[in-house]
Parts: structure tokens; C-alpha cells; sequence
């Protein structure tokens, strides 16, 4: 749950409350531990890309999952390995991991920073074992907060942000690096809401996820590799 495109070992970077494990945060990396806990298997290997300082690791790990990470920066990485098996690595590069080596593949708030998402996204599908399922969460180019909002929409407040998403667009990204039809949705967390904009933080008054056809400020697309058929 980190950029992997953010500066290799630049504890600045991380200085913000994104990377703060604050009641709101564990409320929500447990929720997304649980959803991807209910798509595989008892005790699935679960890879986290992006993993940051370990807390969707960690509760991947307590939600009864073999789970690991990878994070592109030493810096969070060290602190990650606390929470549990981590590595250094980029995801814009091929993945240290064999093919089909996962039952799930969480990808949150990560693919707005790489330069070349379908690239890194045919790589996950790759690393998962057929009907294997990904999670990928990012901000909605759509999201009734951004004209609101306008520069201080939480996509304008990362200068390592490259790429918008809408609904539209990550659908064709994820069958372009051959996934099966994904299942999207669009949320407002108001578990953590405020991290880019703390005007927003009277929200989280209102624990929840919230989701919405359409409008939310992050879309959630759950996308599985196709199981390839046998030849007669």
C-alpha cells in the first residue's frame, strides 16, 4: 500500500499520515484482508505489491493467509519486515515470483504510480495461479470529490501519481494484460479519509465503506486469470 514509484530510500516520502497505523487504517487493511480471505483457498498464498510498511501484509497474516510483499523502497521495507515475509523489489520490472505461485494478488493504491500499468498488471496476472484473483484499488478519475475538491483532491497531493483511472479505463487495462472480465465497484472510505485532506477527517466519524455505482472516490476492480481450457 505504497507507491512504488516513491523515492528509494527518502524517509520524507513516508512522513505523512497514509503510512501511520492509526484505528481507521487497521479497520480497513482488516476489511480488505477479509475480502481477499474469502476468494481463496484456507490459507492461500496471497502476494501484496506495493507493500509498504507491512499493514495489509499484516493483516493478511492474521486473517490466516501465507502472505507476502514486495515494496520498492529499502526504507519501508525495513519497517514492513516487521509485519511480516517481505522483499525489495519493483513491480515494473518482472517479479521475482514463479508463474501461477498465487491464489490472490492485492494491488492497492499502487498503479496510479507506474509508468507502464498494463505491463505490471500482465505481470500479476502471470505470478497468479489460474482463477486466481486480483485486487486492484486506485483513485476514480470520476469521484464526485474531485471538482469539489479541485488541486486538493488526493490525486494532485502525490507528485509521483502518473496515471487517472476511470471504471472504463482500468477495465481495458485489465483485459489488455489478459484478465477476465473484472468485477468493479467505486468506495468512499471513511476509514481513512482525510489522509491528503485533513478538512476531511470529520468524516470518519462515519466508520465505513462505502460503495456506490458510480462517484465514489476509489474504484475497487476484483479481476481473475481466466482458467485456461484444456485441448481435447
Amino acid at each position: 500500500m505504497v507507491s512504488l514509484a516513491a523515492p528509494g530510500d527518502e524517509p520524507g516520502y513516508f512522513d505523512r499520515e497514509y503510512f501511520r497505523l492509526y484505528p481507521g487504517k487497521a479497520a480497513y487493511v482488516a476489511a480488505l484482508a477479509e475480502r481477499v480471505r474469502a476468494r481463496v483457498p484456507p490459507g492461500g498464498a496471497v502476494l501484496d505489491l506495493g507493500a509498504g510498511f507491512g499493514f495489509l501484509l499484516e493483516a493478511l497474516r492474521a486473517a490466516g493467509l501465507a502472505a507476502r510483499g514486495l515494496e520498492r523502497s529499502p526504507f519501508a521495507a525495513a519497517h514492513g519486515r516487521r509485519r511480516g515475509a517481505l522483499v525489495v523489489g519493483d513491480a515494473e520490472r518482472p517479479l521475482p515470483f514463479a508463474d501461477g505461485s498465487f491464489h490472490a494478488v492485492t494491488f492497492c493504491d499502487v498503479i496510479e504510480h507506474v509508468r507502464e500499468p498494463v505491463t505490471t498488471l500482465g505481470e500479476c496476472r502471470r505470478v497468479l495461479a489460474p482463477g486466481g484473483w486480483l485486487l486492484v484499488i486506485t483513485l476514480n478519475a470520476h469521484s464526485v470529490a474531485r471538482p469539489l475538491l479541485g488541486r486538493s483532491w488526493a490525486w494532485h497531493r502525490d507528485p509521483t501519481h502518473l496515471h487517472m483511472f476511470s471504471r472504463r479505463s482500468l477495465s481495458q487495462a485489465l483485459r489488455a494484460a489478459g484478465f477476465g472480465p473484472p468485477r468493479l465497484s467505486t468506495v468512499f472510505n471513511l476509514l481513512t479519509v482525510g489522509e491528503s485532506n485533513p478538512l476531511l477527517k470529520p468524516l470518519r466519524a462515519l466508520p465505513m465503506l462505502l460503495s456506490v455505482p458510480e462517484g465514489g472516490d476509489a474504484i475497487w476492480a476484483w479481476a481473475r486469470r481466466p482458467v485456461e481450457s484444456r485441448a481435447a
